[in-house]
């Protein structure tokens, strides 16, 4: 990887770090939606300062070079994140669902009573 590539990724990976602890501290965003980013932001750093371990570990995967790897883990990384955020989203809607079910009957209650 060449010098400036490396430099680039590093003041990426830190500036995407510190966006993301600035979002979780002004109350943005929640710690334990934005821990994958944390992580994510760590691995970008790490790939960066040790661009050799990553390449050693592409070529024992059998992956040609760095950017093939980097391609292959973040595409895999989007995709758990999107079944991650599709599945908090049906639970968010089956108890939104439950919650108007039992405003709808406590509030036919309220009714009753007042008759």
């Amino acid at each position: 990887m060449p010098i400036q590539l490396q430099v680039i990724a590093i003041i990426l990976a830190i500036s995407f770090f510190i966006l993301t602890v600035r979002l979780i501290r002004r109350g943005h965003a929640e710690t334990r939606q934005m821990i994958k980013w944390l992580f994510l932001a760590v691995g970008l750093l790490v790939g960066a300062l040790f661009p050799k371990m990553v390449t050693k570990v592409a070529h024992f995967l059998g992956i040609t070079n760095l950017t093939s790897l980097a391609l292959f883990a973040l595409t895999g990384f989007l995709l758990v994140c999107a079944l991650i955020s599709q599945i908090e989203l049906i639970d968010s809607e089956k108890k939104v669902k439950k919650l108007t079910q039992e405003l709808s009957l406590l509030r036919k209650e309220v009714y009753d009573r007042e008759k």
